[in-house]
């Protein structure tokens, strides 16, 4: 059954907040004054996309029926057409064979309707189990959207193109997932790749040079190291020299001796005077060349440190080379070979201190190679980031397939593991539902062509323009009819007697029951098209306007017939909605027999409000007994909600006031407006001068005129029109005060006395 039809921001309503129409029964009756918005909800069922916002909303969603609407727009579109309107089918007479065939797919709880009804099932099971995948899928889905942050910032790039979509998000993880596990990598490690994959504003990086290996023992004098260094054996003094192995005392002691004047810097006794020349030979020129080389040797080495120094501080200092060299272990060797070159430089110091004695020392070549190891591997990582930056496109690309591999199997391997779990189940469930559904479908295509095989058999329009034509005549019209369409097969055209074509010149009242006879006809005749759906809901708004009493009376049987094909089960109509301004009429459709039943009914109002939205509500009792009823229930409405008010207020209000008085008779007009003083008096002649306009035709045609005066005055001065002419007590009884509750009330209210 269709559930609800919700109305945001259409002219009916207003442009603020959401009305819904519904939840809808079998039959709903819906009454309001012209103008509330009755002609816009019929134009809502039938095209929801003219007002966004407005949607269709049926339960369960596989009832889904056909929407048939007559309102103004219809009768405009059918008349259009006059000259070749389409047919309406019904069964014609033949065998009891095809009948019987026909009821048996037809009729309630005939084949087609039970397939539907289990394709429906069907399809509601499949909902379900998609909703459980979907569930599932979910789960994976939000957990991957909050874990994306524990992804490194150098790999975030991988979510580029999937950060503003969680489904996108979640496809892309499930194909990742597919890819064996064991290939997912360390983020870390995939990081340093990204540097030169990901970052565009990379470039090409050299590569570090080698620290140099000096070998210190092929340098020259290296061999004196082990070497004792002493003077000339030739000397008198060599005995006394090498006996007390002071040659490195005695070296010395020359200098002192150079700027002592003749005189020992020790014992101060002057000094042999052959003493400076017994020491210069002792400490020959072979002596002073083997100190040079020493010294040479000596500075040799230091050069060497500072080369090694000026080495690291340059590899250190070269752009990313963090990103491939590592620095906490360059640093621990670097330390180390600092060390081994401070212990030789030591070593050398110790020997040109004292020449004689023997030293040893080597160059550190274990620490130099620890050092160079470390840049080979630099050096390797650099190539491989180099050759990257060569064939930037793909290695992106494949690495951050790379990446989403870990993100699935490594960030997510929980999460993944659950789903793969619990999917083919589901997935297993799903298909099979899809296997039936597709077999079920298959079967309800054969049986509606079939039926439409059969109904092109015994169908024809001319019971149709028969019984139109009849009805027609029995209301009186005569000056025209329908006869078979020479254009359009089995189709129709609406002539007058002379044969011109009757639409034109059609009076409106002739306009709105031909058509009217017409859409009743065609919730009758059976479906033609492959995809219009046998089951129909039918909407009908105001298909009595300007109609004499006799033709409103034909048109209320036709609207009860359906509604009693619609309690039995007949028929092609499962729902009605008809919306009338019409009081009279309301109460022809909506009259109960004695002991008929009205289960599946109720009552829908439509208020129209002063400068405010119509409002809409439903009820399961009926809001309308009688014309003068309803015109005393908004006057009661307005009482209690004021700022509600309905726009033709005081036009309600005239019409009280002369349909009572005039059955008391004898009223004198001018003596009541006497009794007021002041605006009061203005809004009473107002009232009365209304009276006698006469501006209206049929009595329970409600014409709703709104006027500026406010709700509230005009309320207080019609009560005292009755007070006055001593007619309280039926003022009481229509708005269903009682004598306290209405004492009360009047002590509420600034009420002026009377003149």
């Amino acid at each position: 059954m269709l559930n609800s039809l919700q109305l945001r921001g259409t002219p009916a309503f207003g442009s603020e907040g959401d009305t819904t129409i519904g939840p809808l029964t079998p039959v709903t009756f819906i009454f309001g004054p012209n103008g509330s918005g009755k002609t816009t909800i019929s134009r809502a069922f039938a095209d929801p996309g003219r007002f966004p916002g407005t949607e269709i909303v049926w339960s369960p969603q596989t009832d889904a029926h056909d929407i048939k609407v007559y309102n103004r727009d219809y009768v405009t579109n059918t008349l259009k057409q006059a000259a070749n309107l389409p047919g309406v089918f019904t069964l014609g007479e033949t065998n009891g064979n095809l009948r019987a065939e026909i009821d048996e797919l037809t009729t309630p709880s005939g084949i087609i309707s039970t397939t539907k009804k289990r394709l429906g099932q069907s399809r509601d099971d499949l909902a379900k189990k998609q909703a459980e995948i979907e569930a599932a899928r979910d789960t994976l889905k939000d957990a991957a959207w909050s874990k994306r942050t524990e992804v490194p910032s150098g790999l975030q790039q991988m979510f580029v193109g999937f950060s503003n979509n969680k489904e996108k998000l979640l496809n892309r993880l499930l194909q990742a997932a597919t890819e064996n596990k064991s290939t997912a990598e360390d983020f870390d490690a995939l990081e340093t790749e990204a540097t030169a994959v990901l970052d565009e504003r990379a470039v090409q990086i050299a590569e570090i040079p080698l620290g140099r290996h000096i070998r210190l023992e092929n340098e020259p004098g290296f061999f004196l190291l082990a070497t004792p260094i002493v003077g000339s054996t030739d000397v008198h003094l060599a005995p006394l020299i090498q006996q007390l192995q002071n040659a490195d005392w005695v070296e010395h002691g020359r200098h002192y001796l150079d700027r002592a004047a003749d005189v020992c810097p020790f014992c101060q006794q002057r000094v042999p005077a052959d003493l400076i020349e017994q020491l210069d030979a002792y400490f020959d020129r072979r002596y002073a060349q083997q100190i040079e080389q020493l010294k040479g040797l000596q500075r040799h080495a230091r050069s060497w440190v500072d080369a090694w120094q000026i080495y690291f501080d340059d590899v250190l200092g070269q752009p990313r080379v963090a990103d491939h060299l590592n620095v906490e272990r360059f640093h621990a060797a670097r330390l180390e070979l600092e060390q081994a070159l401070e212990q030789m430089a030591l070593a050398l110091a110790t020997k040109l201190s004292g020449p004689s004695a023997i030293v040893t020392t080597a160059y550190p070549a274990a620490e130099v190679d620890a050092v160079n190891t470390l840049v080979v591997e630099a050096n390797a990582s650099i190539r491989t980031f180099n050759q990257r930056l060569q064939n930037r496109a793909t290695a992106k690309k494949a690495l951050l397939d790379r990446c989403w591999i870990s993100f699935a199997h490594i960030t997510l391997g929980t999460e993944v593991a659950h789903l793969e779990g619990a999917m083919p189940s589901l997935v297993k469930g799903k298909e099979g539902l899809e296997t039936k559904i597709a077999l079920q479908e298959s079967t309800l295509q054969a049986k509606e062509a079939r039926l439409r095989e059969l109904q092109a058999k015994i169908t024809s329009s001319q019971p149709i323009i028969t019984t139109i034509n009849s009805l027609l005549k029995s209301v009186g019209f005569h000056s025209f009819w329908l006869k078979p369409s020479t254009a359009v097969k089995d189709g129709y055209s609406l002539v007058r007697e002379n044969g011109e074509i009757a639409s034109e010149t059609l009076s409106e009242g002739e306009q709105t029951f031909i058509t009217f006879l017409y859409f009743a006809q065609s919730l009758l005749g059976t479906p033609q098209e492959s995809n219009e759906r046998n089951e129909l809901v039918a909407v009908i708004d105001d298909p009595i306007s300007s109609l004499d009493s006799e033709v409103l009376y034909s048109v209320s049987t036709l609207v009860r017939r359906i509604v009693a094909d619609i309690a039995g089960g007949k028929g092609r109509v499962r729902q009605l909605i008809l919306l009338t301004h019409n009081a009279y009429f309301h109460k022809e459709v909506t009259y109960k027999a004695q002991g008929e039943k009205n289960s599946g009914w109720q009552y829908g109002i439509v208020r129209k409000r002063s400068d405010q939205p119509s409002e809409f509500s439903l009820n399961k009792k009926n809001p309308i007994q009688t014309a003068y009823a309803s015109l005393w229930a908004e006057v009661k409405q307005s009482s209690q909600d004021p700022s509600a008010s309905a726009g033709s207020l005081q036009n309600i209000l005239r019409r009280i006031l002369e349909t009572y008085f005039k059955v008391l008779g004898g009223v004198d007009n001018t003596a009541i407006i006497e009794k007021f003083e002041g605006e009061d008096q203005t809004i009473c002649r107002a009232l009365f001068s209304w009276i006698n306009a006469g501006s209206h035709a049929i009595f329970d045609d409600l014409d709703y005129s709104p006027t500026a005066t406010t709700t509230e005055m005009n309320l207080r001065v019609f009560r005292r029109i009755f007070k006055e002419q001593n007619q309280e007590g039926h003022y009481l009884m229509m708005m269903g005060l009682s004598t306290e509750a209405s004492k009360t009330e009047e002590e509420t209210q600034d009420v002026p006395e009377a003149a």
